[in-house]
């Protein structure tokens, strides 16, 4: 408790020096800064807390965190070309649909991730999660089949697949290789 107090003291010290001012809310903005950081990087101080990056090894999962920011980038560009071309064509040629995509992240943290990730592709709005947490319902613009797999292969391939990389339980990248070996 008292490393953390001191750890939080001088961080906020940095802050203020980097800012230039030395004032009561630069003070208590660079704590409070300082407190988060702390939280979440407290696996990199005591391995066996679990914290933000749930425990484990956490430069493979800051690594993995930041695959999964790139994989995310990537589909919003192409996302918001795809919704531009609709846009500028002649004929308004969408096809909105609202798909039952099935869920296999476990934790809240991860279906939080994945609904909000959903939401900020352009073309893609998550709209609920299933009481029973086994799907959550998406509107997306255009839908080129009846039943929206293509919407929902394009979820589980780039955004399901990395965010239970990069936030699930350690060993997930194992189970999924175990179950695709099973069922071939």
């Amino acid at each position: 408790m008292i490393a953390t107090t001191v750890r939080i003291v001088l961080m906020t010290l940095v802050w203020a020096a980097l800012q230039g001012s030395f004032g009561v809310g630069t003070l208590l903005l660079g704590a409070l800064f300082s407190g988060a950081i702390l939280y979440m990087s407290q696996p990199l101080f005591n391995p066996e807390e679990r914290g933000v990056f749930g425990g484990g090894r956490p430069l493979r999962r800051a690594w993995r965190i930041l695959v999964l920011l790139l994989v995310f980038l990537r589909k919003v560009v192409l996302s918001a070309l795809q919704v531009a071309g609709h846009v500028l064509q002649p004929s308004l040629s969408i096809r909105p649909a609202i798909i039952e995509y099935p869920l296999h992240v476990q934790t809240d943290r991860e279906v939080t991730v994945l609904a909000n990730m959903i939401s900020l592709t352009p073309g893609t709005l998550s709209m609920d999660v299933a009481p029973d947490r086994s799907a959550i319902y998406v509107h997306a613009i255009s839908v080129s089949t009846e039943d929206g797999r293509r919407v929902i292969d394009e979820i589980k391939g780039s955004l399901e697949k990395h965010i239970r990389r990069a936030l699930g339980p350690e060993g997930t990248e194992s189970r999924e290789v175990s179950a695709a070996s099973r069922t071939k």
